[in-house]
């Protein structure tokens, strides 16, 4: 004959025990604790980086400000250099169109014979600029020529012709700046001046000059 046995539960609900070694109480609060730091590190993670690219990006801005001030800088420069290449390229046209006379003038003092006696030596003007053609009402800006041409005037008295050719062959090998091989000898006319009981002979040369370039 068997016995029954019984058991009794003497435990209370809140008296009973988990299985497991780690308490629930205790697991809770320590996860917190670590979702916490995680969210921090986290955080701090995020407000690291954001602070580098800030910092980048603020870099960035000031190195392009700084490039745009050199960009506009060099544009300033080159557009300064441009002009300034005009203007020399200006001048280099009015310096090609100077019409140098002093050298050649003190040279041809050297040349005269001494039987011709110089009464008038001059360079006739340019002709005038008509800048304002036939039927237009607006002037041009300037003229639409870029040579010019004057004529050299020499008027004196000789005793006869031979020494006023002699003049003539020295001007056209010596003095190409001066003038050119264009001549033109007005006749020679008897005038009241005398030299050792002679009458002396009027004659005027008139040259055309080299042509007056504006240009290189």
């Amino acid at each position: 004959m068997k016995t029954a046995s019984f058991h009794l539960n003497l435990l209370k609900t809140n008296e009973v025990l988990s299985s497991s070694p780690v308490r629930l109480r205790i697991m809770l609060p320590v996860g917190a604790i670590l979702a916490c730091v995680g969210l921090l590190v986290w955080w701090g993670i995020l407000f690291t980086q954001t602070f580098i690219a800030k910092t980048q990006a603020h870099s960035i801005e000031e190195d392009l400000a700084a490039k745009n001030s050199a960009h506009a800088e060099a544009i300033q420069k080159r557009d300064l250099a441009r002009e300034l290449k005009l203007q020399l390229e200006q001048l280099e046209y009015y310096r090609s169109g100077v019409r140098s006379i002093g050298a050649p003038l003190a040279k041809f003092a050297e040349i005269v014979p001494l039987r011709v006696q110089l009464k008038e030596m001059s360079i006739t003007p340019p002709r005038p600029q008509v800048l304002l053609p036939p039927g237009a009402k607006v002037p041009l800006f300037g003229p639409t020529e870029n040579v010019e041409t004057q004529k050299l005037v020499i008027a004196g008295l000789t005793t006869k012709e031979t020494p006023v050719v002699s003049l003539m062959e020295s001007l056209e090998s010596g003095f190409e700046t001066l003038v050119t091989g264009e001549h033109n000898v007005n006749s020679y006319k008897q005038d009241n001046t005398e030299m050792d009981g002679k009458r002396l002979l009027s004659f005027e040369i008139e040259y055309t000059m080299p042509e007056r370039k504006f240009a290189k």
